[in-house]
Order: C-alpha cells, then structure tokens, then sequence
C-alpha cells in the first residue's frame, strides 16, 4: 500500500526540490505544482470558541469543496510523531473516526523519517535530521470519514480544547489529482498538479487566500 502511494505521489505530482519531492518517508514533502494556502482562524482571538468553530467550519466548506465527490475513494496518509506532544492530544481520536474494521486494513508502521531539518557537522558533512513516526496509510471513500470531527479536533489543539489531534493528515484524491491538508487553527494547504483543477477554489474562496502567501499564490493562477 505504501509504494502504491508513492508511485501515485510522484507520477502524479513529481518531484520539485527542495520540497516538493512526494516522498513518504521525507517530512512536510508532500505536495503539487500549484498550491493554495487558505487563512482559517483569521484575526479572532487564540483559545476562544469562535475561534475554532470558524476555523472548522472554513476547512470543512474547503473540504467538500475539493472532495465534492463523496462516493470517491481516496488515500489518507498520517503522521503520527513519537514522544511527549508540546499540545493536547485525544489518545485514538483520530482512529475513531475512520470504519474500525477498515482502519485496521491501513499501512501502519513505525519508521524513521527526515524531517527536513539537515545541518552541517564540523567536517563540512549534511547531517539530516531524523525523527520517528507512525507512518498511516489508508483508502476510504469520502462518505466514510467523520470529517467534520477530524477538522474540529485539529483545530482544537494549539487551542487547549478536547477532543484534539496532533496528528499530520493528507487527504489525496487520485480521481482529481487534488492534495488536502489542515494544519491547525491557522490555515490549511490545497495542492494539485494544475492550475485548473483548483481555480474553482481559486475564485470563490479568495476572500480566505493567506494575504502574505497571495502574490505568490496569484502567480499560479494568472498564467497563460
């Protein structure tokens, strides 16, 4: 099941050093040619109610809206980082949320991966910087995931409410080549291998594009 999403990753979306590279075991690569970052939490105050459900509520209008086909199968690909969290985390929340029967199908392996963080040693050498991780892997249709749970529980964690997840999630969907990550409370990414195929988002969500991510993002979608 991993190399079948490996090879999918890069085919699809390719390889663009430095970070892009869609490979698995490489921390934060995962990622197309055009991307759009989207403010969700906006100017409401950190730690308040408000603020996690409008967070919420935009990533789950960003989901559907990427995702409209419910009947679609796509991949789930989490990182699940080992030791003490620096937030609040629900032990098996996020499990929970998923068919029990079918989560227990899911890649699911402990492994070392680069996060992505190299330095140079004494000697001159790049040491990459290593950090273990529960690597999940997983195909569900859109209509089986409790989305709107997992959305809320991200939101919630810099946040100090319960249920949280802590967990990195990636939504990939191999019918439309489309790349959907919550991060937290601030933002959430949406990536694809064209410009067309996220322009829809593009257009009617651009009251929530990141300002300081929006000459950069502008760019993708004014090409000819």
């Amino acid at each position: 099941m991993k190399a079948e999403l490996q090879g999918y990753l890069q085919q699809t979306f390719g390889i663009h050093e430095p970070y892009a590279t869609n490979e698995i075991n490489c921390d934060y690569s995962i990622g197309g040619q055009v991307h759009i970052r989207f403010d969700l939490g906006g100017e409401l105050p950190n730690a308040t109610v408000a603020r996690v459900e409008q967070a919420s509520q935009r990533a789950l209008t960003l989901f559907r809206e990427t995702f409209e086909n419910v009947s679609d199968e796509i991949w789930v690909l989490i990182y699940e980082y080992q030791g003490d969290s620096l937030f609040n985390e629900t032990p098996n929340y996020l499990a929970e949320q998923f068919p029990k029967l079918l989560f227990a199908t899911f890649y699911n392996q402990l492994e070392v991966i680069d996060n992505g963080c190299s330095y140079t040693d004494e000697s001159g050498a790049e040491i990459k910087s290593e950090i273990e991780a529960r690597i999940i892997i997983g195909k569900v249709k859109v209509s089986e995931i409790q989305i709107n749970n997992i959305l809320t529980a991200l939101a919630n964690a810099e946040m100090g409410f319960e249920p949280a997840i802590t967990q990195r999630i990636y939504f990939i969907n191999p019918q439309t080549d489309r790349i959907f990550r919550m991060y937290d409370d601030r933002g959430c990414l949406i990536d694809s291998n064209s410009a067309d195929s996220i322009r829809k988002l593009y257009i009617e969500r651009s009251a929530w594009i990141v300002d300081y991510h929006r000459p950069e993002i502008d760019k993708y979608f004014q090409q000819p």
